[in-house]
């Protein structure tokens, strides 16, 4: 039995209904009130539900769903009762699943595990952000500055594939050198505070030759990714291999791995990856998490607890055989849904049946591994990709039910020189993983971080939910989603409104995703949702302890019992918001109910979306950072018996039906709205533009949690550096929340570290609300910036258009040209600005073309190459240096595109062909630079210094 201040024991009967008026409704299970902090409850104080969402056939959830009858103007309630072996069921979520005794501690002490809602640390629950980076497709030297950046866009652990082939591609001759270095890739990442997950293999695909399997694995005749002995003997010198370079960097050793991939979409019987997780724990990779893709199906069921399935969706695909947008069921990655797996990754191989879930999907938190960060082109299927793509695949996947969202890729790169000849790239010529063609060395992928290190819109985009997820995601994990009655029946179903609901049934977010690729969504108008929540006080008397209190979302209050039972009630029915609201067209966001801002002050709901929070110093004031959405006028509405003192710099206050409403309020960097908590806790709330939130980040800084708002990317290296990435010399402004303290007790170094910054910030520039403004200096050298444009030379004209034959895959599509058909492509020589390479600007060389393929080559050697979707190529400069230095010649070659080409090209990167029957033209080439201002504290004489 549990504690009572633990858990709420809710009779059978009680409902929870969340109706959509005009639209439609869900109901849900009712659960315990968690307040957000900088450490999240207990868990082992926390009894909550799963993750993944819940399926309405369950009998433990009572009837299946159906119409309750009418809950207001054309609008039906939907129920679900919560019985009592529901409530059972949700008492187990606390549970671990996944342990692995003696992996799963530290050094320090700090423990991972699993249960059935989230991955936990030290028994809290953890929801960490993962982002795909592959070490042997970068320059070593420029790791840690891209791992800084992921770690700024919100990255909580780095995952990397360990491709075989880039290791050991002659038998018995092991590369670990260089690019290759998987060890110093790792100790990189724990000096920088950052997690691995190590994609073992042996096969990871990862659009790598053979999958990963060297060339004369896959010429040996054993039966590959199987337990054939000849093929697992090989496997056991490759793990130990990879074992020796992990050696001392696991969790159990204080390093920074936490957890191993075996395989990668593996179809066959779960007792290989069985044998190859003891291979790896023979080795000595013993950690917290054993993983596997949970797609597809395996041929015999996994024992529960052995190896946690992790997910995955995707925008749009370069695999599928069509030539057409969109083909088969990608639009249900924009739909909420209860199913995990989704059918539409690598189809190619593994077809378009209907998926589900394993039996026991349920038993482990929902978690992900590939999220389409972007995408690649392959010659058949040149794809271009939306920012807003990745950002609603993400929230969407948030909504139904996920706790750990994680990107394949994240950060894009280019594939290394073969040491036999070959090129890496999977293509359809070569005897396995033999699907498609890719480039041969361009895997830029679109993610959010280029193959040169460039930031694209969506790092911005996704950073915004990593910060909720950062500061409030450990919520998610005690709120299982609902869906509504009433879902979209198909990808041209524009009527019927995207939505889900996450809820503990005392508090939650609203899920909305009014967008979908290649599809203009309209406008829903008199959209408002209402709450029918069970009465807090009807289920339970609330507890009087101050555990209790905090978990009943009433934490620190004297309130009466009359008082309590009153607030109780209150959160238990409502509009959201009071006044219906126009979703606008092409757009995703989430709202908050009920949402416990602290000290028992309970925000009603919010048409804003929730980001962060930042506390002073002396941690008497905290300020909550939320977003305006595009379309939809801000609306905060309060609990009026949980809040005092409340004003609003703007807009209009409202009072009635136990709310304090404040409509209108004006964005900005001042706070729009203060109140204190009953208890006399002071709360701010800033309401910031959208394009202010793509602004936003939280670093930690001088040993403090800081908010920054910069229009330029900013990294904080362990020695407290701050360097910002700006495309010019001149100075650059950054704000700062909250101003540096030094009398804030705690900090290690945060008295001298304060003491600096306020000296380097006399001089404050007024009317930046909250925030205190830094001016970090220009480059020293601003001459820099004035750089010429490259200068080119025709070296030949285009030849015919070749005929594009088919591929030699088992189900082959239009195959990509040969090294020979070059011949035939148009070429020039590049001048480049003299030097220009080795300006301490991270120089990138930008192409722009239209045509089939581009290469770039240098001295003849190809060195990238691009399938034309409409982009231009990129090509990083600086790591051309050394031969650059020495003469060596830039040259482009381009491939007539034809009109009547068998591939699918994006309508606006399609050509102006008119009477011509093909076409290759080279467009601008221009220089683009990095400025990166630094800004280095120094405690003694409170100087700064800049670097270009």
């Amino acid at each position: 039995m549990m504690k009572p201040h633990i858990f709420y024991n809710f009779p059978e009967g009680v409902f929870l209904t969340l109706v959509l008026l005009c639209g439609v409704c869900v109901s849900g299970t009712a659960q315990t009130f968690q307040s957000p902090g900088k450490t999240p409850p207990p868990r082992a104080s926390t009894t909550t539900s799963s993750g993944a969402p819940r399926d309405f056939s369950n009998p433990a959830y009572g009837d299946s769903l159906s119409n309750g009858g009418a809950a207001g103007n054309g609008a039906y309630a939907v129920t679900i009762p919560l019985t009592t072996e529901a409530m059972t069921q949700l008492a187990q979520q606390s549970a671990v699943v996944v342990a692995s005794p003696g992996a799963d501690t530290n050094p320090a002490g700090e423990v991972i595990s699993a249960t059935r809602s989230s991955l936990t640390m030290n028994a809290n629950p953890w929801t960490p952000v993962m982002g795909e980076f592959h070490y042997s497709r970068y320059p070593a030297a420029e790791w840690r500055d891209e791992i800084l950046k992921m770690k700024s866009g919100g990255i909580d652990i780095v995952a990397t594939y360990v491709f075989w082939i880039h290791h050991e591609e002659i038998e018995g001759r092991f590369d670990w050198s260089g690019d290759r270095d998987l060890r110093r890739f790792v100790q990189t990442c724990g000096e920088l505070g950052m997690r691995v997950m190590v994609r073992l293999g042996p096969w990871c695909h990862g659009e790598v030759r053979h999958g990963g399997l060297p060339d004369w694995l896959v010429a040996s005749g054993c039966r590959l990714r199987s337990d054939d002995p000849r093929y697992m003997d090989k496997a056991r010198i490759l793990y130990s291999e990879i074992a020796a370079q992990i050696d001392g960097l696991l969790w159990k050793d204080g390093g920074p791995v936490i957890g191993v991939q075996l395989e990668n979409e593996y179809r066959g019987p779960a007792e290989h990856l069985l044998a190859l997780k003891k291979m790896a724990i023979d080795a000595g990779m013993v950690v917290p998490l054993y993983t596997r893709t949970g797609w597809p199906a395996l041929s015999t069921p996994m024992p529960q607890g052995e190896i946690v399935p992790l997910y995955g969706v995707y925008a749009e695909g370069f695999w599928d055989r069509e030539i057409t947008p969109m083909p088969g069921n990608y639009w249900t990655g924009f739909r909420f849904t209860t199913l995990r797996v989704d059918s539409n990754i690598a189809n190619e191989a593994l077809g378009r049946d209907n998926v589900a879930d394993d039996p026991d999907v349920a038993s482990y938190p929902y978690m992900t591994c590939e999220i389409g960060g972007g995408m690649m082109s392959s010659y058949h299927r040149r794809l271009l990709i939306d920012p807003r793509d990745i950002e609603s695949t993400t929230l969407v996947k948030l909504g139904s039910g996920s706790v750990q969202p994680g990107y394949y890729m994240y950060h894009g790169g280019v594939n290394p020189e073969s040491a036999t000849g070959v090129t890496l790239q999977e293509n359809q010529s070569t005897r396995f993983t033999n699907w498609n063609d890719l480039p041969e060395k361009n895997y830029d992928f679109q993610a959010p971080l280029g193959l040169g290190g460039q930031v694209r819109p969506h790092y911005h985009l996704l950073r915004r939910q990593h910060l909720f997820m950062h500061d409030f995601g450990y919520l998610l994990s005690g709120m299982p989603t609902v869906l509504p009655a009433n879902r979209p029946s198909g990808k041209d179903d524009k009527r019927t409104l995207r939505w889900a609901m996450r809820s503990n049934g005392r508090s939650g977010f609203i899920f909305v995703n009014n967008y979908q690729r290649h599809q203009s969504m309209p406008i829903h108008r008199g959209v408002q949702f209402a709450l029918n929540l069970p009465p807090l006080e009807s289920v339970s008397p609330l507890p009087s302890s101050a555990d209790a209190t905090r978990a009943a979302g009433l934490s620190g209050t004297t309130l009466d019992a009359a008082r309590r039972a009153a607030v109780a009630q209150a959160v238990s029915k409502r509009m959201v918001p009071v006044a219906p609201v126009d979703i606008p067209a092409d757009i995703s966001f989430f709202w908050p109910f009920n949402f416990d801002l602290g000290n028992g002050a309970i925000l009603a709901y919010a048409t804003a979306q929730l980001l962060c929070f930042a506390d002073t110093p002396d941690e008497k004031e905290r300020v909550y950072f939320f977003s305006e959405i595009p379309g939809i006028p801000p609306e905060l509405a309060f609990n009026d018996l949980t809040v005092r003192d409340v004003s609003n710099a703007s807009g209009r206050q409202r009072k009635g039906d136990g709310l304090v409403r404040i409509t209108s309020p004006k964005s900005g960097h001042s706070p729009a709205i203060t109140l204190r908590s009953y208890d006399g806790r002071a709360i701010s709330i800033v309401i910031l533009s959208y394009a202010d939130s793509l602004n936003l980040y939280k670093l930690t800084w001088g040993d403090e949690d800081r908010v920054f708002l910069s229009k330029h990317p900013v990294t904080i290296d362990t020695d407290e550096t701050l360097r910002v990435h700006a495309p010019t010399p001149d100075p650059v402004g950054v704000l700062v929340y909250p101003r540096p303290d030094p009398n804030a007790p705690g900090a290690k170094n945060g008295t001298k570290f304060a003491r600096w910054l306020l000296a380097f910030l006399t001089g404050i520039q007024a009317g930046e609300g909250v925030f205190a403004k830094i001016t970090v200096p220009g480059a020293a050298n601003p001459a820099l910036a004035k750089v010429a444009a490259p200068r080119v030379e025709k070296m030949r004209d285009a030849g015919p258009p070749r005929e594009i034959p088919p591929g030699k895959s088992p189900r082959p599509v239009p195959a990509a040209p040969v090294a020979a058909d070059f011949a035939s492509a148009a070429a020039w020589k590049i001048a480049l600005p003299a030097g220009v390479w080795k300006n301490p600007t991270e120089p990138i060389l930008r192409i722009h073309y239209t045509g089939d393929v581009a290469r770039v080559l240098l001295d003849g050697k190809p060195i990238l190459d691009d399938f034309y979707n409409g982009l231009p190529l990129d090509l990083p400069l600086s790591r051309l240096a050394e031969k650059l230095d020495a003469g060596a010649q830039l040259t482009v070659e381009i491939l007539p595109l034809r009109k009547d080409a068998p591939i699918l090209l994006p309508n606006s990167a399609f050509p102006r062909f008119g009477p011509r029957a093909s076409i290759v033209e080279l467009g601008k080439l221009e220089i683009l630079q990095t400025f990166t201002h630094t800004l280095v504290p120094s405690i003694n004489d409170g100087t700064s210094g800049d670097e270009e």
